[in-house]
């Protein structure tokens, strides 16, 4: 393994661990959630810009639609954070690999295989559990507004197999547009709350700009399959930062059912890549 490789791995856990901070941070921000998704979306964006040396942007088709979904994703992610559990809104997004299965087999009339199948049931029943907890009508709105994050998530996986997409610049695109959208909320949204600023700017800055400039780097240097289980860290470390600093801890069926969807989505990309590199 040469050296480039060997750094890959290192990059890949650098950018979850970056994004395992999300749910922490939002949940010491007061602000409503539209004022962070601006803050946040602009420092993200001045720090991918200066990566990538660069502001082109190309206003293709499936850059756009990549964009959009990207957007939505952390919009509806932030909002997830504020009406429920850290554990719940990024374990119930982690789904987002279940949701691509299901729309290649709406959309593209590609029919799952037996071990799709399976993932997807075994998914499905992980999420099902979640509301199995005793919750108030936030934490129930919180669930499904995480599970839709998933879904605009897998959005994001798909568009990007579009031949008139460029990933950084649909990327960047999704940044701005979240700056134009929430930036206007900060105005009357923000306070001169110490820990809110600094949680703010760790997000923009660290959580979303410097993790995807980590991500960019690692998955070029990283098999498909140590990705996704470097990146499966993410879901597992959120919640225990935001357990520790706040003793907010999940319903021992959202534990359950956040164990059942881990399981299931990498055991599924284990299967799948060992598939791809067994001998025809």
């Amino acid at each position: 393994m040469s050296e480039s490789q060997r750094k890959g791995p290192i990059f890949m856990l650098a950018a979850s661990i970056c994004w395992s901070f999300g749910g922490l941070c939002i949940k010491f921000i007061p602000w409503d959630a539209m004022t962070i998704v601006g803050l946040r979306a602009f420092l993200a964006a001045i720090v991918f810009a200066v990566y990538r040396k660069s502001f082109k942007i190309t206003f293709t088709k499936g850059n756009i639609i990549a964009a959009i979904c990207l957007s939505l994703t952390t919009i509806l992610f932030v909002f997830a954070n504020k009406m429920t559990t850290a554990a719940a809104a990024i374990l119930l997004q982690f789904s987002a690999p279940i949701f691509i299965i299901l729309i290649e087999l709406i959309f593209y009339r590609k029919r799952p295989k037996a071990s799709e199948a399976v993932a997807v049931s075994a998914t499905i029943l992980g999420m099902l559990l979640f509301f199995a907890d005793d919750l108030e009508v936030g934490g129930m709105m919180g669930n499904i507004l995480a599970i839709i994050s998933g879904l605009t998530f897998a959005g994001v996986f798909v568009c990007n197999k579009r031949p008139d997409v460029v990933p950084e610049e649909s990327l960047f695109m999704g940044f701005l547009i979240n700056s134009i959208v929430g930036l206007p909320f900060a105005f009357a949204g923000v306070s001169g709350d110490v820990l809110a600023w600094g949680s703010v700017i760790f997000l923009g800055i660290v959580q979303v700009g410097l993790a995807y400039v980590f991500f960019s780097i690692g998955i070029q240097r990283t098999t498909a399959l140590l990705a996704c289980l470097i990146t499966a860290m993410e879901p597992v470390l959120n919640p225990i930062w935001v357990a520790l600093a706040t003793g907010e801890l999940p319903g021992r069926f959202a534990i359950f059912g956040g164990a059942v969807i881990i399981i299931s989505v990498v055991s599924y990309n284990i299967w799948t890549q060992k598939k791809e590199q067994s001998p025809s």
